[in-house]
């Protein structure tokens, strides 16, 4: 067969391509599922075998991306990890199309035996696939001479062992320097423990806890345990030599030479030390293994406390739509010129300035939905300058320098809020005591001479956001993997290594480009270009309902659980004029369809109600009704409402809070069936 193995492990691929070899296998080979998806364009494979943790693309995006190509998707996919979290790692791997799931390291008998039965289950899904079947006397032959070969082998391998054990039993009695050079080059600490007190440390002792091999002899070892664990390693230490098993690993803090903590993993049994009982122990660094755990639980922290602000919002939202609606209901009603007319404006005001706060809170949280629109940075960064100097606290001073006569770009909002945010903690947290940040915009233009000199510019005309600081800038290798997500050199606890990835995904997804420069001790500058855009930014003057976006007596049915929207919708609608069947009960909007069939022009619901969600109301009516069009409303943020697919396709939908004249255009733009 043709396999084709997935490592960005030079060592890991060399194994592997050896073992299937000398099975009568042809290897292709490829660092991470990028370049794996490059190879398959090319190259006809049977099967793919992939590690999971690997930069640019990694296993389990590479089987998505299998998966979801007709033209792939029909290749057997094996996952071969040593990242192991846990039995929901398999499951998830299973899940999204993996035919099996492999820890490193596997015996090679079990990895063959593995791959052969992922095949067989292949070729009993596509017959086609199948080899075209041999004579009967050349099976035979075939299988006879395979079984040999197969005995022969073991019998060389078997003898190899046997070889192998008297020499190392030989060999170990007669040579300690032998001996030595075995440990000496083991990747973990060996060392013995002998009544609390080290009696041999290979080197590595060094490599990874800073103190030479021999510096420590006869010195106690607990005094190189954080004292919060040491009863945990005693009372180990004391099971082990009272006969029980060596056991699972056990995880726990060492000082190092230079005073700061690592966290180690050690394995020990009960040996027998110039006569007497004694300890041989094995200790691994898994302080970056503890690093991304943390970062990972740190991540859904963060992601519980985006679903909580979401639910907060929805109520939050439905609160300010009631008091935007009846305040301009009110304001509709009274002469322009009357003092409560300016009482009213400061009402909508602060309720519209509390519809910022919320989103800027979605936005921290990464749930708000994308809504792309056309601003003016300056006004997008002055807007967020309050909070940014909360933000980055009083010691360090805020520059903004707003350009002149700058372009309009076409961004989220939110995303500009996530944008500066993150680039201002983050230069918050290089500086050291006190210093300087700041934020600046101008307009830049690259041609395609400049761009061919500076292969990291893309041509064409931007709107640039510059921020800088004077903190304590990066290394070339940090530079390297700045945007990698989950990569931090921030202390444990301090950082997820989500922000910057999270900047580049949204100026990628806008069509610019960042530029970074950074030295050591010099500061860091970070340059994002997004494209500049032609159209005029809206205009920010008091909204005015014109006659087009006025309604021409249809008949609407509102569904809205909550009361107080419900009655503010009702009037709203009325006062567009358009005649209103309103109804809180998903039930009694069943009946009042009925009652008033091909009467009714726009079913308005919301999305999320107790017995059925407007999605389940209006795949019922429409089909019943089929002149009927829907706009849904919904205050719940997206990562609630999109699992059913409602925001997208051509879907009407209109966020809450909304004010009277949203509603008006949403629901013309409805009813003419305009994008």
């Amino acid at each position: 067969m043709n396999i084709l193995i997935v490592d960005d492990k030079p060592d890991n691929l060399y194994l592997l391509e050896v073992l299937l070899k000398a099975n009568g296998h042809t290897i292709l080979s490829a660092a991470n599922g990028e370049e794996a998806l490059q190879t398959l364009q090319t190259e006809g494979v049977d099967l793919i075998v992939s590690d999971i943790l690997m930069p640019v693309m990694d296993g389990f995006q590479l089987c998505r991306r299998i998966r979801a190509d007709e033209r792939l998707r029909h290749i057997p996919f094996i996952v071969y990890t040593a990242t192991y979290t846990g039995p929901k790692d398999e499951e998830f791997a299973l899940k999204i199309g993996a035919d099996s799931f492999l820890l490193k390291p596997c015996e090679p008998d079990v990895f063959m035996a593995t791959i052969d039965e992922v095949m067989a289950a292949s070729r009993s899904r596509d017959p086609s696939r199948a080899p075209a079947p041999a004579p009967e006397g050349e099976v035979l032959k075939l299988y006879s001479e395979r079984l040999v070969r197969k005995l022969e082998k073991k019998m060389v391998d078997l003898e190899a062992e046997i070889q192998e054990r008297k020499r190392i039993q030989e060999e170990l009695r007669q040579s300690e320097e032998k001996y030595r050079t075995l440990v000496e080059n083991a990747e973990d600490i060996v060392c013995i423990l002998q009544d609390g007190q080290f009696k041999f440390q290979n080197q590595r002792f060094e490599a990874l806890l800073g103190y030479n091999p021999g510096e420590l002899i006869n010195q106690d070892f607990m005094e190189l345990i954080c004292a919060e664990d040491r009863a945990m390693v005693m009372e180990r230490i004391r099971r082990i030599l009272d006969g029980d098993p060596r056991g699972t690993p056990i995880s726990y803090r060492i000082v190092h030479k230079t005073g700061q903590f690592i966290w180690a993993s050690s394995t020990a049994s009960r040996v027998m030390w110039e006569g007497r009982p004694a300890l041989l122990t094995f200790i691994r660094n898994i302080t970056r293994q503890k690093e991304i755990e943390e970062q990972f639980h740190h991540a859904q922290r963060l992601e519980s406390v985006g679903r909580l602000a979401g639910g907060v919002a929805h109520d939050f939202n439905n609160m300010l739509g009631v008091i935007i609606g009846y305040a301009e209901l009110a304001k509709l009603k009274i002469d322009p010129q009357d003092p409560l007319s300016e009482n009213l404006e400061e009402i909508l005001m602060a309720a519209r300035r509390s519809i910022d706060i919320t989103r800027q809170l979605l936005a921290f949280a990464r749930k708000q939905a994308t809504e792309p629109k056309v601003l003016d940075l300056n006004r997008a960064v002055e807007d967020m300058l309050k909070m940014l100097r909360r933000l980055i606290g009083e010691d360090i001073d805020l520059s903004w320098k707003p350009g002149e006569s700058l372009g309009l770009i076409r961004i989220d909002p939110s995303q500009v809020d996530q944008i500066l945010a993150n680039l201002c903690v983050n230069a918050r947290d290089a500086i050291s005591g006190v210093g300087k940040i700041v934020i600046q915009t101008e307009n830049a233009r690259f041609g395609k001479d400049y761009c061919m000199d500076h292969p990291d510019f893309i041509p064409g005309e931007y709107v640039l956001l510059m921020v800088s600081d004077t903190g304590c800038g990066m290394s070339r290798e940090t530079m390297a993997r700045l945007f990698e997500p989950f990569f931090t050199t921030k202390e444990v606890g301090k950082g997820t290594g989500l922000g910057l990835a999270t900047v580049y995904g949204i100026v990628k997804q806008n069509g610019g480009f960042i530029h970074v420069y950074s030295e050591p001790g010099m500061g860091t500058t970070f340059r994002i270009y997004l494209p500049r855009h032609s159209e005029a930014a809206p205009l920010a003057d008091a909204e005015v309902i014109g006659e087009s976006a006025m309604g021409h007596g249809e008949l609407v049915l509102l569904v809205e659980d909550e009361p107080a929207i419900l009655n503010m919708g009702k009037q709203m609608l009325e006062t567009l004029g358009y005649r209103v069947l309103a109804t809180a009960d998903t039930d009694e909007a069943m009946t009042l369809a009925e009652r008033h069939a091909g009467q009714i022009s726009l079913l308005i619901t919301d999305m999320i109600m107790p017995k059925m969600n407007g999605h389940d109301l209006a795949a019922r009516l429409c089909p019943r009704y089929p002149g009927l069009k829907t706009l849904f409303i919904s205050g719940y943020t997206t990562d609630i409402i999109d699992p059913a697919g409602l925001c997208g396709n051509g879907v009407h939908f209109l966020q809450k809070p909304f004010s009277v004249h949203q509603l008006a255009t949403s629901v013309r733009k409805t009813l003419e069936n305009s994008p």
